[in-house]
């Protein structure tokens, strides 16, 4: 809206999206699109709530890194070409990223970055 010059005067109507789904299906032959849809929409739900957060560090301090981003099961951890780093991606809690930053400079991280989720499956 404000791309277009526009801007809310009034709610109208606040609402939200339920799924609700049958313990007992009518019909078996739909139950894998209703798990295929419900992981979808979870897989949404949970990009809203994590971003991925990649940055480089000295091998030496890597167990203190990933101690500050452990990831959901475990960070993913990549050599560089230059010897003695590492470069690290995990996925961290939206809420918690500004602490995560300063606390990954404090050991001496760098080209830390964070990226936005559109979706995912966890």
């Amino acid at each position: 809206m404000r791309a277009a010059g526009l801007h809310a005067i009034a709610t109208l109507l606040e609402t939200e999206a339920v799924l609700i789904k049958s313990s007992t299906p009518k019909d078996p032959a739909h139950e894998p699109l209703i798990k295929t849809i419900a992981s979808r929409i979870a897989g949404v739900v949970a990009a809203r709530r994590y971003v991925v957060c990649q940055y480089n560090v000295r091998r030496e301090r890597l167990h203190d890194a990933t101690s500050i981003t452990p990831g959901r099961r475990a960070p993913t951890i990549s050599p560089l070409e230059e010897d003695g780093w590492a470069a690290v991606s995990a996925m961290v809690e939206k809420s918690k990223v500004a602490n995560i930053m300063d606390n990954l400079v404090k050991i001496g991280a760098e080209d830390i970055l964070i990226f936005n989720l559109d979706n995912c499956r966890v």
